[in-house]
């Protein structure tokens, strides 16, 4: 072989290099880009799936991959129905949170403590599922508090909790109304929290919790929702607290770290 067919072979080599990269990621590279550069604007949708496998000659996996990619680097938002939403031309700045427990998450100050109003089966109709992303028709045990604290007259806010029947028990332990829920199943039936789950949303006071949280019908307030996962995947606790505005701070310290790509 001579020197020039040589050349011509490494430079093919060379070429089949550069194009190993995962289709996947040349799909990353080339939406980024056109987020970037505003031929995919902010606000607008993505192609739909199909038309992106068209065009890229890929299969729905390898999209979705792509996809799945830039919506962790803050680009995109991806509904449900709805499609893939741009939220931003560029990564946004990350900060990041450090725990050591799920206490920690929690966030309420000390003298805080249920009191209970009631107690009882309920089955999920589609707003409850929706909730609780469960399906409609599951049984739950429901125990419903107001949250206080020692040094207020007022409630901090309304909390529903929705355990499993099998752990409805929890209500007979003598620190029920101080503990975590999460807690008390896991020292009275040995169901640990593998993982925990935490939303927080603007919402507004319906008219049932109006009167016992002492504020009008359709005021401001701020709802958590908090979800936990035992060792199996499986979802044992849910609970879902309404504060009144300005009854409630949630705060936390962050530390800022660069994105990766």
């Amino acid at each position: 072989m001579d020197s020039s067919t040589a050349s011509a072979g490494n430079r093919r080599a060379s070429g089949r290099t550069r194009l190993a990269a995962p289709l996947y990621q040349l799909i990353t590279q080339r939406l980024t880009e056109e987020i970037r550069t505003g031929v995919l604007p902010v606000g607008g949708l993505l192609p739909p799936e199909v038309e992106l496998c068209k065009r890229f000659d890929a299969s729905r996996y390898t999209v979705r991959e792509a996809l799945r990619t830039i919506t962790e680097r803050g680009l995109l938002v991806r509904r449900p129905g709805a499609g893939s939403v741009v939220v931003a031309a560029e990564p946004p700045t990350a900060f990041t949170q450090s725990v050591k427990s799920v206490e920690e998450l929690m966030n309420y100050p000390p003298d805080t403590f249920r009191e209970n109003v009631s107690n009882r089966l309920v089955v999920a109709d589609k707003a409850l599922a929706q909730l609780l992303c469960c399906e409609v028709g599951m049984r739950w045990f429901r125990i419903s508090a107001i949250r206080r604290t020692q040094s207020s007259p007022d409630p901090l806010g309304w909390t529903d909790i929705y355990v499993l029947p099998r752990y409805s028990r929890v209500v007979e332990a003598a620190d029920h109304a101080q503990t975590h829920v999460y807690q008390q199943i896991e020292r009275l039936f040995g169901e640990a929290t593998a993982r925990a789950r935490f939303e927080i949303f603007a919402s507004r006071i319906p008219t049932r919790l109006a009167r016992p949280l002492k504020v009008a019908s359709g005021t401001p307030a701020l709802t958590f929702v908090r979800r936990y996962f035992g060792a199996s995947g499986e979802n044992f606790e849910n609970s879902v607290t309404v504060h009144p505005e300005r009854r409630f701070t949630y705060s936390m310290d962050v530390h800022r770290e660069p994105v990766r790509s």
